[in-house]
């Protein structure tokens, strides 16, 4: 790849807070609510237009798996958020599967982080980081006026891609041992579904599938996808699918994240003419809207203290410094066409199930990032495996570690900001007093 040379310059300093978090998905929301809510002067930064990453800007149709079956393991940001939710769409919360209403989702957050005090910024990419030493002093945004800083006392990556991390030097990994990565897809939002009469024609849902693999092993379905997840409802004639899956890209590599857009929505026309076509209830629905933000399901997994592993996961491990627990199944969407490949995840997903009450827990140490003092990484990007990654990367999964480093980062900001300084035991306090679950 060839250089050019860009002319060192001063950038000016846009805000400072003390707590700087990266990426407004559930861990950036979960990071920066509790950190505003020990007293911290907190600033989110997002690239896209609106807060909640794949459950609005991604037209993600749910958020899934808060319990273990027994216990409230997404306690916290995760509930309060379903909770408002549903009494906004005005139905029961379902803590197994709540379906979501993208647009009423973004006021749920904007309303959250504003009673909050949190200061955010949209439509503000991160550029680069600027370090000193192995401390973080600011991250660079991209804005209308050029490069700017944005600088504080403890940063926390919450961007999904590890961006704020890689950036700053930490290693990480990618994929599996031949760096391929799970699918990417481009949910879809249709309108004009008449729901009255798809339930009184099928057997739910998930029946839509078993259709959908006849269809693939007849020759006659508009793709061979054998992994269907599906389209669920979140209004009176309105509804979001996470359907079909973009084979074979690097969702770091700027020319595969172009073709994913273009052939994402490709593949929303083709599956919306099979639903069209054989699904009572849909014969004068239409495409409204795809996402305006791939749902990425891997990049990058950061080094950080302790790599969380499947072995803790089959284990149902614990830690001393615990800072909460999950339980979603290992659940490793395909990386190409092949059949058999696509065939396994879902049986995977429902081998790999733990039993009710069972949960794994997460280590503080995985979200301290190698070569740095004072930056945490939440959601996907924790330090773990492959196999835990699938797990955890899941909206309430994200909420979950996404609080820890809140709270995390509020206590580290009396210790100048050295996160590896936070006592376990003080920050299990702190997490349990805003409401966390740990066992």
């Amino acid at each position: 790849m060839s250089t050019v040379h860009v002319p060192s310059k001063d950038i000016p300093v846009l805000y400072h807070a003390d707590i700087v978090v990266c990426g407004a998905g559930p861990a950036g929301i979960g990071a920066a609510v509790f950190a505003a809510r020990s007293g911290k002067k907190v600033v989110i930064i997002e690239a896209a237009g609106c807060l909640g990453g794949m459950g609005t800007a991604g037209l993600v149709p749910a958020i899934i798996h808060m319990t273990d079956g027994v216990n409230m393991l997404a306690k916290g940001v995760c509930v309060e958020t379903v909770d408002e939710l549903a009494r906004r769409m005005n139905i029961k919360p379902n803590y197994g599967w709540h379906d979501v209403q993208p647009e009423l989702l973004k006021r749920v957050y904007d309303d959250m982080v504003a009673a909050a005090g949190i200061k955010v910024y949209l439509g503000m990419p991160i550029a680069d980081v600027i370090k000193d030493g192995e401390r973080v002093t600011g991250v660079v945004v991209s804005t209308k006026h050029g490069l700017k800083a944005v600088t504080g006392s403890v940063f926390i990556d919450a961007t999904g891609d590890a961006n704020v991390a890689a950036f700053a030097g930490v290693p990480f990994e990618v994929g599996d041992e031949k760096g391929r990565t799970m699918s990417p897809s481009l949910c879809v939002q249709y309108a004009g579904v008449d729901w009255e009469k798809f339930r009184a024609n099928s057997n739910g849902v998930w029946s839509v599938g078993t259709i959908w693999k006849k269809l693939v092993d007849e020759g006659k379905a508009p793709m061979k996808e054998y992994h269907f997840v599906g389209f669920f409802k979140n209004g009176n004639s309105i509804g979001s699918g996470n359907l079909g899956h973009i084979y074979g890209i690097n969702c770091l590599n700027e020319d595969d994240i172009t073709f994913g857009y273009t052939e994402g929505r490709k593949i929303a026309e083709k599956i919306h003419g099979f639903y069209r076509d054989n699904i009572p209830g849909f014969e004068k629905s239409e495409i409204v809207n795809t996402a305006s933000v791939l749902s990425v399901r891997e990049t990058r997994r950061i080094a950080g203290e302790y790599k969380l592993c499947f072995n803790d996961y089959t284990s149902r491990a614990s830690f001393e410094d615990e800072v909460g627990r999950f339980a979603y199944p290992i659940d490793i969407h395909s990386s190409s066409t092949d059949s058999d490949e696509q065939k396994e995840v879902e049986k995977r997903l429902h081998s790999s199930a733990l039993a009710k009450g069972e949960s794994y827990g997460i280590p503080y140490r995985a979200l301290i990032a190698k070569n740095t003092s004072n930056l945490l990484v939440a959601g996907r990007s924790i330090s773990c495996d492959r196999e835990i990654q699938s797990s955890i990367r899941v909206m309430p999964g994200c909420f979950v570690t996404g609080q820890a480093a809140g709270a995390a980062a509020s206590i580290a900001t009396e210790k100048n900001g050295a996160v590896r300084s936070v006592p376990a035991a003080r920050l299990q306090e702190t997490l349990r007093s805003l409401g966390a679950y740990l066992k």
